[in-house]
């Protein structure tokens, strides 16, 4: 395994560990800011016609 790799894992893990100790509002929070996030970005994706099947 390279050493990016070992990198990108380690760091991932990190990240995972960080995120599990938050309190649950706070993971709240975050999910509303995703999910506020996915609307917004939604909205801003060009409208394609979706051809018949």
């Amino acid at each position: 395994m390279s050493a990016d790799l070992q990198s990108i894992i380690q760091s991932k893990e990190v990240e995972r560990r960080r995120l599990r100790a938050l309190p649950w509002l706070e993971k709240l929070e975050m999910l509303d800011k995703l999910r506020l996030r996915h609307v917004w970005l939604q909205t801003m994706r060009p409208q394609t016609k979706k051809r018949p099947a």
